[in-house]
């Protein structure tokens, strides 16, 4: 878990810096950031929930959520790759 937390922090990091570099550009704004895979399938996900929470999730190939930072991380499905330590 702390492996596949780690990769999607760094790829939101580069996305963020690379936009962070353009000119002119001091702040980004959205309501939704998603991590697509090669294929253009839905791998993660940074958005607000309802009650205004930040909430990061991890989808697998199915695209049934695997992981989710909602009320604290925890796995949501058996099976997947990813552990609770």
């Amino acid at each position: 878990m702390r492996i596949l937390t780690f990769v999607f922090a760094m790829v939101l990091g580069l996305i963020g810096g690379s936009y962070a570099q353009r000119p002119g550009q001091e702040i980004i704004r959205s309501k939704q950031f998603v991590l697509l895979d090669a294929q253009g399938h839905k791998r993660g996900e940074w958005t607000v929930d309802a009650s205004g929470q930040g909430v990061l999730r991890m989808f697998d190939n199915a695209g049934s959520v695997i992981w989710s930072s909602a009320g604290g991380p925890r796995l949501l499905k058996e099976g997947s790759p990813v552990r609770d330590r």
